[in-house]
């Protein structure tokens, strides 16, 4: 089926070559914990006053390393806080304390996305090859992910196109952003996306994305 005109000039685009590095820019390690001293994992972390009493899901020791970022961060007074996944432990933790493992965006975008946007409310899952659509005003729509490839070669951009079963498709593009705002919380995250094929017009819906990791 050809593609809609202007809908996806991204297509035309050259994969990179498989990144020999295993660690990206949201991939970190402890750094400025002294043993026998430990990194806490905070449930929640919106209240400056309050953190301390955040409930602790758990305890990342001094100098560990392959701390997995979502890309999602929350600024608490002069600190910012990034939520992260080590082992099989998810939350919040102080990035004073934190490093990236490289400067590069390696494997960011092989991880599966959570994307959304207000102005209308949409929320878009893509994991693995299957893709789901939310809107307050219409069923879950399914996708088959068809394209996912580097946007014009570019390691900070993932070019992405998802087809439905009666044909109908929607493209998406996903940038490296550094603070992208969902417009919902005070949440920040470190990807912005632009949905296309949504509206009548093909006017994009603009949110932002987390890495599910």
């Amino acid at each position: 089926m050809p593609l809609r005109k202007g809908l996806f000039v991204l297509i035309a685009l050259a994969a990179l070559p498989a990144s020999t590095s295993s660690a990206g820019r949201f991939e970190f390690r402890v750094t400025g914990v002294k043993r026998p001293d430990v990194l806490n994992v905070r449930e929640r972390v919106d209240n400056q006053a309050t953190i301390s009493q955040k409930k602790i899901l758990g305890q990342i020791p001094a100098n560990a390393t392959g701390l997995l970022g979502s890309g999602a961060s929350l600024k608490v007074g002069p600190v910012r806080w990034y939520e992260i996944r080590y082992k099989d432990v998810r939350g919040w933790v102080n990035g004073r304390y934190l490093k990236p493992m490289s400067r590069e965006l390696d494997d960011e975008f092989d991880s599966n996305l959570f994307c959304g946007g207000t102005e209308p409310f949409w929320a878009l899952r893509i994991e693995d090859n299957t893709a789901e659509l939310q809107r307050p005003d219409a069923p879950p729509t399914r996708y088959s992910v068809a394209v996912r490839e580097p946007f014009q070669g570019r390691k900070d951009a993932l070019a992405i196109r998802l087809v439905r079963e009666d044909g109908s498709d929607i493209s998406a593009l996903v940038q490296h952003k550094e603070w992208c705002s969902d417009g919902m919380s005070d949440l920040e995250y470190a990807f912005e996306v632009r949905v296309v094929g949504l509206s009548e017009g093909n006017n994009p819906y603009i949110g932002c994305c987390s890495l599910l990791r």
